[in-house]
């Protein structure tokens, strides 16, 4: 059997990888256009090993712009599905 996801939670899916990526690529400095995801324990190193290699301020600048990618996609990805869903209520 196939899970079947709502709409609302694809696009928090969506989102919450693109938070996870955005935010190891502003922590590590690498950032690869071809990866999709990180891995749990990527992510912890990378915060990890930050810790040690910049200041709190600079770490709450990382957080906040990986969060506003990350609803930036949100609102976009939820747009499209409205957009969507109201082109398929009119045919």
């Amino acid at each position: 059997m196939t899970e079947q996801l709502n709409p609302e939670d694809w696009a928090w899916q969506i989102s919450a990888e693109v938070y996870r990526l955005n935010l190891y690529s502003r922590l590590t400095g690498k950032a690869d256009q071809n990866r999709s995801s990180v891995t749990d324990e990527e992510l912890a190193d990378a915060i990890r090993d930050s810790f040690t290699q910049m200041n709190e301020i600079a770490y709450r600048e990382m957080v906040k712009l990986a969060t506003e990618a990350a609803l930036e996609t949100y609102d976009r990805v939820v747009s499209s599905i409205v957009k969507r869903s109201r082109v398929r209520l009119r045919n």
